[in-house]
């Protein structure tokens, strides 16, 4: 059964009056915080796209034969795309596979549909070899990408795409959900660190997920500590995989750059390291930041889940140490 959570009301609405209209765009970029649905929306998006007798409210009946091939994944005219694994990008091969099954003739008089999960995992060359496509799409067709992360895409492909923002729901909201679904649960912490995404908290909760994430944190931040040892960080943490130490430790780098805004910044990616932040922030530069930045980019540009996990972890923090190091943090 797709999902529209209470908080995306206002989005849902929004795509049903389009589809009523038939006006839908042909290239859609749904964005937002991780964890607050938006993935679930797609998929409930795709299924109102395809459905040949919707309900009123626009959500697809879940019983004509287009929406119980979907169901059985074999609907021949949905293609959807997403990385294999964590820290894997999507290659420029799997999107030329993508654009060769969009440019198949339709099976249904239905829209041809194609799903892009986790967007911002397209490679370089996978992101241009989308762009053409996006411009000049085969008729009927309609693509949807999902991203949390909309500004590691090109402008090119995000000036293509009609954006389209999720926003996390209301404190009361998100703990009204969470105590719905699991009543036992010191929701308040959760929330907090997940940023006020409820599934973001609820993953947290059911997964290692947040000791992933402190384990990474922690480590970075030792790495400006002048004894510091990066291969004994590296080692810690690189099981985890990589897209998502990248994630955390940017979100470390854009916190520093709040605080260095503003000592009582009214929102940080890591509310629960805010002293440890606090008090490494008056030792960083704003260049020296963005140098840290830059370096990140440079090394998730390069990130191939074929390399050897614990050398490339090594070499980003001894470059980063060294660096800290060298400016005297």
């Amino acid at each position: 059964m797709n999902t529209i959570y209470p908080w995306q009301q206002e989005q849902w609405q929004y795509f049903a009056t389009m589809m009523q209209a038939d006006s839908l765009p042909h290239a859609l970029m749904l964005t937002g915080l991780e964890g607050i649905g938006k993935h679930e929306f797609a998929k409930a998006l795709v299924a109102a796209i395809i459905c040949k007798e919707p309900k009123s409210d626009g959500q697809a009946c879940g019983v004509c034969k287009h929406c119980q091939l979907l169901q059985a994944n074999t609907f021949p005219d949905y293609i959807k795309l997403a990385p294999e694994e964590d820290g894997k990008a999507i290659s420029v091969d799997d999107v030329r596979e993508l654009i060769a099954k969009l440019h198949l003739t339709r099976h249904f008089d239905a829209h041809k549909v194609a799903l892009i999960e986790c967007a911002e995992q397209m490679n370089a060359n996978a992101a241009n070899a989308l762009l053409k496509t996006l411009e000049e799409p085969p008729e009927k067709t309609i693509i949807i990408l999902v991203t949390s992360q909309p500004l590691s895409l090109p402008a090119t492909i995000r000036s293509r795409c009609q954006l389209v923002n999720f926003y996390p729901p209301t404190d009361d909201e998100a703990m009204s959900w969470l105590q719905s679904t699991i009543d036992d649960v010191e929701w308040e912490p959760l929330l907090r660190v997940a940023q006020g995404a409820p599934l973001q908290a609820m993953q947290y909760h059911e997964t290692e997920l947040l000791d992933q994430r402190i384990a990474v944190v922690q480590g970075y931040l030792e790495v400006f500590e002048p004894n510091a040892n990066p291969m004994d960080i590296a080692a810690r943490i690189e099981a985890i995989p990589f897209l998502l130490c990248f994630q955390w430790i940017q979100a470390v780098i854009v916190d520093l750059m709040r605080i260095k805004a503003s000592e009582n910044p009214i929102t940080l990616e890591n509310p629960d390291f805010y002293r440890p932040l606090l008090a490494l922030a008056p030792r960083m530069q704003v260049p020296l930041l963005l140098e840290f930045w830059e370096l990140l980019i440079e090394r998730k540009r390069i990130f191939d889940n074929s390399l050897n996990r614990r050398l490339f972890a090594e070499s980003l923090l001894i470059r980063s140490h060294k660096l800290a190091i060298k400016h005297r943090i």
